[in-house]
């Protein structure tokens, strides 16, 4: 006999969202963590087409604390994850059919684009422009090299 905790989904959620906060507050200190924003963006979108609402609502708080964090303004990635799933994505999704092609533009839309959105818009509002280190292109491949796992 198995048994079933009714409320399973939400407790182990909420352990996530509890060990996401304690990593991306590591990663804070330690510049060689990722701050997880590929893997994000491709558990957002995976939750935006299943409409999984749960899910989708986890992650947003992932990346409302991940946006704190970081320093990002308030409801930036949101914005910037649900045009590019809803617009961008389909588009590419039709032409291309190769899911390691797709990891890599995951990748590619997370952190170069939406660094380009972030400085497009600070530009917009007169506010300091996010700076670009090395450390970018390390989080770029190992974010990769995760998603490409999950996949």
């Amino acid at each position: 006999m198995q048994r079933s905790l009714p409320y399973q989904n939400v407790i182990s959620r909420l352990f996530l969202v509890v060990l996401f906060i304690g990593y991306i507050s590591l990663s804070s200190i330690y510049l060689l963590m990722p701050p997880l924003l590929a893997v994000l963006f491709f558990a957002y979108h995976n939750a935006l087409t299943k409409h999984d609402l749960f899910g989708l609502t986890t992650i947003i708080v992932m990346l409302l604390v991940l946006e704190a964090e970081k320093g990002f303004w308030f409801g930036s990635t949101v914005l910037f994850f649900t045009v590019m799933s809803r617009y961008l994505l389909p588009k590419i999704e039709q032409v291309i059919r190769c899911k390691m092609c797709m990891t890599a533009i995951f990748v590619a839309i997370a952190y170069p684009a939406f660094w380009a959105f972030i400085w497009f818009v600070n530009q917009l509002f007169l506010l300091s422009v996010p700076q670009v280190d090395w450390h970018i292109f390390l989080y770029m491949v190992i974010e990769f090299l995760m998603i490409a796992a999950f996949i």
